[in-house]
């Protein structure tokens, strides 16, 4: 991305200078400063909850329009948000390994683009970049994540949850139908499948990946992973900045 070093750049000044400022502040007052939590980590990369909520407003508005660009997000929507979030993560993961599904600059341009078209006027998107505190170049690699995750798992689900006639004849069996509801069945029937065959391949890439949650939001608990270790005592707290 042309402007991502300059983007680090000035992150890293205004944390280096958030530090400094903790430095000199009695130790209760550094307290009151706490302004992020990691509430995940995907082998090395952290998941901030001010990461997590930025990236689930763009899920919104992608999905819903600029409406949800103030919609409130309690914690059953970041934690709904933050499972996927670590899912698309497991994955990612694997893509990179792999090095999959690179894109070109005009296609993460494109979704760009796309997003800003969700907004009445460029004057609303610029407002809702800074209410997130992303740069137009952390917008794009969010989208961009998504689409690399989205064409890995196409690739490797599409065609094995393409549901078999003879798996529609084996559901309807001694029932009476009509084509409609054959229809109707049978595209149930298959997104059952494209999330089984799903549920099975992140427990595979989960084997190969270590994944840490520090606050589940209300999410369920579960292991997740290879070799998880306990949250820390401080709940995963940081000063400032996002590692992931």
């Amino acid at each position: 991305m042309v402007n991502r070093g300059r983007a680090h750049y000035h992150r890293r000044v205004r944390i280096a200078l958030f530090l400094a400022l903790c430095a000199a502040l009695p130790l209760r007052a550094q307290e009151r400063l706490l302004v992020d939590e990691v509430v995940a980590v995907v082998d090395a990369h952290s998941i901030t909850l001010s990461e997590l909520a930025a990236e689930t407003r763009i899920r919104l508005v992608s999905m819903q329009g600029a409406v949800a660009a103030l919609a409130p997000l309690d914690r059953p929507v970041l934690a709904a948000s933050l499972r996927k979030t670590v899912e698309e993560r497991v994955v990612l993961s694997e893509v990179e390994r792999l090095k999959l599904f690179d894109l070109e600059r005009s296609e993460v341009d494109a979704l760009v683009t796309r997003l800003r078209a969700r907004f009445a006027s460029p004057q609303e998107y610029e407002t809702f970049t800074r209410a997130i505190e992303l740069t137009e170049d952390e917008i794009a690699a969010v989208l961009g994540r998504e689409l690399r995750v989205a064409r890995y798992l196409d690739n490797r689900l599409k065609l094995a949850a393409q549901l078999r006639d003879s798996e529609l004849d084996e559901a309807v069996h001694g029932k009476a139908m009509s084509a409609s509801e054959r229809s109707l069945l049978r595209d149930r029937l298959s997104q059952e499948k494209y999330q089984r065959l799903l549920q099975e391949l992140l427990a595979s890439l989960r084997e190969r990946t270590t994944v840490r949650i520090l606050d589940p939001l209300d999410a369920p608990a579960a292991p997740v992973g290879r070799n998880a270790p306990e949250a820390p005592a401080d709940g995963g707290r940081v000063i400032a900045g996002k590692d992931g």
